[in-house]
């Protein structure tokens, strides 16, 4: 191989040269760019995942705030409605009391209105009476006396009104 300028010594030793150029970039260079390239990758993967994780724990925090505002309301609308309920309980027992004060007040008017009526009547009757008897004892006194007896009527009448 000498007629075709190849030199084995020389070519040996280069093809030494470049496999131990290749064992020591393999060794020093690729070699731990690849564990950067990897190390990188594996702390990218991680950071991805624990975004995601992170995505799904707001989500579920997201969720678990919607549930409890969504709890927080239903409890809301059941103390407004137990308060509408006991407001209306309360109205229809105030009215209630209302009307029985009402009938109670008159029972007592109608009460006290007969009680005074009755005192009329009888203070009338009593007057009445009064006037029946001067009346009597005049008429009797005057036919006795045999005189005047339309005159009596007329002041026992006339008297009677002025009572009135």
């Amino acid at each position: 191989m000498e007629k075709l300028g190849i030199n084995w010594g020389l070519l040996i030793a280069q093809l030494f040269n470049v496999i131990f150029l290749v064992w020591l970039l393999g060794q020093f260079l690729y070699k731990p760019i690849l564990n950067m390239l990897g190390e990188r990758t594996r702390r990218v993967q991680d950071s991805l995942a624990e975004a995601d994780q992170v995505k799904q724990q707001l989500a579920n925090a997201k969720k678990d705030y919607e549930a409890e505002l969504a709890k927080a309301r239903q409890e809301a609308a059941g103390i407004v409605a137990q308060a509408q309920d006991r407001a209306k309980a309360q109205e229809a027992e105030i009215v209630a009391q209302a009307r029985r004060d009402a009938e109670r007040i008159r029972d007592e008017a109608r009460s006290t209105a007969v009680q005074e009526r009755d005192t009329l009547l009888s203070d009338a009757k009593g007057q009445i009476a009064d006037l029946v008897m001067m009346t009597a004892s005049r008429v009797l006194g005057a036919e006795l006396q045999a005189k005047g007896h339309d005159q009596l009527i007329s002041e026992s009448l006339a008297a009677l009104d002025r009572r009135n």
